[in-house]
């Protein structure tokens, strides 16, 4: 019983040793590996760490560090995980040289001073705002990564980042710019056809509904509704082939303009002489 509450003992002694000398770090010494971005980059070096078992455990991230690997498990959680460890322990424990930044302070003052209510910026709030957008960068370009493997691609694509966006609750904000992958297929699948009848549509002019094996009549201006087809003015069509009026056709058309039952009576036919 003995050995076995010792054997027990063991691992939590290592555990609250480790928490008093502080967080790991990858500077390769003391038998630590080396996070070395020069290879592959930070998803490289911590891949290279993880394979080496030396991720730090899940349990170091808990509270307000719950969601850093959120949304992965196995390899790809531990690869989060390093990444994570190695930026806490070099923010806390390293000198930085606040001269040196990833993205430009003017662009990041700029984003800034448009909000209104912000008058004044101290000199210290874009070094903060650069840091946090490099390591937000890294950190979305990573979960795109690990899509895009798994999917054997070599090329971050549209579908990686929002993948990764919708695996933590981190980028909520973010899904109203890439929505999720679904429902743009289904936006995409659903409007190809319904967009092009608008179009077909509009093509005709008003009260024009083309009907099955009727074919459509030249448009008449309004005021040109009540005149003769032989008194429309000339060039009215250019494409069609001016021809000498028939004055049959007159009298027919003068004929179809009135109803034969609008009245309740039939208008008698008058005789047409000169034929």
């Amino acid at each position: 019983m003995d050995a076995k509450m010792r054997g027990h003992q063991q691992p939590v002694q290592q555990q609250q040793a480790q928490q008093q000398a502080g967080p790991r770090k990858y500077d390769g010494q003391n038998g630590n590996p080396l996070y070395d971005p020069s290879l592959g980059g930070h998803y490289g070096a911590c891949q290279k760490i993880a394979l080496a078992n030396a991720a730090p455990p899940p349990e170091v991230f808990t509270g307000t560090w719950a969601n850093v690997s959120q949304g992965l498990s196995g390899q790809s959680q531990e690869i989060l995980n390093v990444y994570w460890q190695n930026q806490v322990t070099k923010l806390e424990t390293e000198d930085h040289d606040f001269k040196m930044h990833q993205l430009p302070l003017a662009r990041i003052k700029k984003v800034m001073k448009a909000d209104p209510e912000v008058k004044m910026i101290s000199a210290e709030a874009p070094i903060l705002f650069a840091k946090g957008c490099d390591i937000f960068i890294t950190e979305l370009t990573m979960r795109a990564w690990i899509h895009a493997e798994e999917n054997k691609r070599r090329t971050l694509q549209r579908s990686d980042i929002a993948s990764a966006l919708a695996k933590s609750d981190m980028f909520d904000f973010l899904i109203d710019i890439v929505p999720r992958e679904e429902a743009a297929s289904n936006r995409r699948g659903g409007h190809g056809s319904s967009a092009q009848q608008p179009s077909a549509a509009a093509a005709l002019p008003q009260g024009a509904v083309p009907q099955p094996g009727v074919h459509a009549q030249p448009q008449m201006a309004p005021s040109e509704y009540g005149l003769d087809p032989h008194m429309a003015p000339q060039g009215m069509y250019p494409g069609a082939v001016q021809q000498a009026p028939d004055p049959s056709a007159a009298y027919q058309y003068q004929t179809q303009i009135f109803d034969q039952g609008m009245y309740g009576y039939g208008i008698p036919q008058q005789p047409v002489s000169g034929f």
